[in-house]
């Protein structure tokens, strides 16, 4: 009975060191990609290419918004597809079928944003570090909600940093 006790105040302290940890992000808005997210602090945006099969170029333009707290990268990634005519399913597999070449799968399942269907893959490469992926494709953008977590790192959030970014990823109207 006491050892019940002694982990159940164990676990209230060191989930609300992360939640206290959680309460100092900050939400960052870009009405330009369509959603809001929340940091640690404010990230840094990178325009890139974006590799894909689903255009005849086989590029499109990809911001990236990403912080870097500890070692663990906080990412949404957001391709733009608008002046191509992708489909959507299609963009989605492809998107994971890229995460998963990076290492083992450890997890797989449906996800939804809004009424926005997508997939959360999660991966494990050989260095132990792990990244979850929520991956959707909305008004013809490519959304990447990514966290690499490596398995040495000094992000004072711990592991729940990742559940707690993606749950507090929004999508902003009029995207």
């Amino acid at each position: 009975m006491r050892v019940t006790g002694f982990l159940g105040l164990a676990a209230v302290l060191l989930t609300g060191g992360a939640i206290a940890a959680e309460d100092a992000w900050r939400e960052f808005s870009y009405p330009e990609s369509g959603f809001a997210a929340q940091y640690p602090s404010r990230p840094n945006v990178e325009v890139q290419d974006y590799k894909t099969a689903q255009t005849p170029e086989g590029v499109v333009k990809e911001r990236v918004y990403s912080y870097n707290s500890g070692g663990v990268i906080y990412a949404v990634a957001v391709a733009d597809f608008t002046r191509a005519r992708a489909d959507s399913q299609k963009t989605i597999d492809e998107a994971a079928k890229n995460l998963i070449a990076l290492g083992r799968l450890t997890h797989d399942e449906s996800g939804r944003i809004d009424w926005n269907f997508g997939r959360e893959i999660r991966i494990e490469d050989s260095n132990g570090t792990s990244i979850t992926d929520a991956i959707f494709f909305i008004d013809n953008k490519l959304y990447q909600l990514r966290v690499t977590y490596p398995a040495v790192n000094t992000d004072p959030n711990g592991s729940s940093g990742i559940h707690f970014f993606q749950q507090a990823f929004r999508l902003l109207a009029n995207s």
